[in-house]
């Protein structure tokens, strides 16, 4: 399918994108309170912080739940004070709150299945922000994961079938409705639109990911410091981390995260060497000043789009050491050391060399910092996301 929406009716009759609210629709929201705290909820959470603050948007983003995405007991309102629309299964009624909310234009993290009975709810322009596309040969690579025990399952890697945005950008194409594609990644995220959302448009525009550049002044640990970013759990596979801190004991390793999954098939730190630090979920200020005080970050997923943590740590001038190289982001301000399937553990020692050769060259190690810093400046700031929605609002306006 070719999509090439009409961009108009749905648009004109709305109103000027500053004169309406924008809806962000995910299932996580990057709040304790509100579950999981993961890549999506981090872009829900920023993006609406960011639109909030920002001078000509008039109306106050809202953050809307997909239907299930949090349960009833949840909270109403965002931890930032960001008001949390929960989805509604009598439609008339769910289409009155998005109306007294004033909602406009629809902004999905990524699209999920569950997104679709908010987003029939209004025929209102809809801007996709592509974040994870997976292709079934990630499917398949994902599949391979095992935990190091090998006794159960390892949770949250299912795969989820999102082809049924398909057939509704074919409605809404049908109805003269309007709908872009964004993505952090655009590059990465065009080879996976057919696979993944049964979805072939003209173009992705890139809408980049609002990451706060670093306070000046952040000092970098006189003693070599490694960091771990991200959620302890088993797609992520931080075991293979704490197999890293086993082999340089005078290196200091420090985990900033919390795991989303319990019971079998989870995975817990447990039985640590002395010189890993597990801080839990750490945001603001103080992530950014650990960030900002490694020598690297290692990133072990045995699957990425583009993380966020990459963004964080570039920020801060903190070069990556990972499996994952999405965009060539790795490879030019890193160490790729190439894919591993499975548990991870065969890829200790790639992982090992290339801590190694950033260890012993300081000036490289601050040249590839100094450079990806630069690059994420460029690219990925609360002001460049700005300017990219303001231009899709203005295309889907006409």
């Amino acid at each position: 399918m070719s999509l090439r929406p009409t961009l108009l009716p749905i648009a004109r009759r709305l109103g000027p994108p500053d004169a309406r609210a924008v809806g962000i629709v995910a299932n996580e929201f990057f709040d304790p309170a509100l579950g999981r705290m993961g890549g999506f909820g981090w872009a829900a959470r920023t993006s609406a912080e960011c639109l909030a603050g920002a001078r000509r948007i008039a109306r106050p983003p809202v953050l809307l739940a997909g239907r299930r995405g949090l349960g009833a007991r949840r909270p109403d309102r965002h931890e930032s004070g960001i008001p949390l629309v929960k989805h509604d299964d009598d439609r008339k009624r769910y289409a009155r709150r998005l109306d007294r909310a004033e909602v406009g234009l629809f902004l999905t993290v990524d699209y999920r299945p569950n997104y679709l009975p908010v987003l029939e709810a209004r025929d209102l322009p809809t801007i996709v922000w592509i974040r994870d596309p997976r292709t079934p040969a990630d499917v398949e690579r994902i599949a391979t994961l095992e935990l190091p025990s090998r006794l159960e399952p390892p949770q949250g890697v299912d795969a989820i079938d999102c082809r049924s945005l398909g057939a509704h950008v074919n409605r809404t194409e049908t109805a003269g409705g309007s709908i872009a594609f964004a993505s952090p990644a655009p590059a990465l995220a065009a080879p996976s639109m057919r696979s993944t959302y049964d979805v072939e448009p003209d173009g992705i525009h890139f809408l980049p990911n609002p990451v706060s550049p670093a306070v000046a002044g952040v000092r970098r640990a006189e003693r070599p410091r490694v960091a771990f970013l991200g959620r302890l759990d088993p797609i992520k596979r931080p075991w293979v981390f704490v197999e890293l801190a086993r082999r340089f004991p005078r290196i200091e390793f420090v985990v900033l995260g919390r795991a989303h999954f319990e019971g079998p098939g989870s995975w817990h730190p447990g039985r640590l060497p002395s010189n890993v630090t597990v801080l839990g979920h750490v945001d603001g200020e103080s992530k950014r000043s650990l960030l900002g005080s490694a020598w690297m970050i290692v990133n072990t997923s045995i699957h990425e789009s583009l993380p966020i943590s990459f963004l964080e740590a570039l920020h801060c001038g903190t070069p990556i050491v990972s499996c994952q190289d999405p965009e060539g982001v790795t490879s030019r301000f890193g160490r790729y050391v190439g894919r591993w399937g499975g548990s991870g553990l065969d890829a200790v020692d790639a992982f090992g060399d290339a801590i190694e050769s950033l260890l012993d060259d300081d000036g490289l190690r601050l040249r590839l910092g100094a450079e990806g810093c630069e690059w994420a400046r460029a690219n990925h700031t609360p002001e460049r996301f700005l300017e990219a929605f303001t231009a899709l609002t203005a295309l889907l306006d006409g």
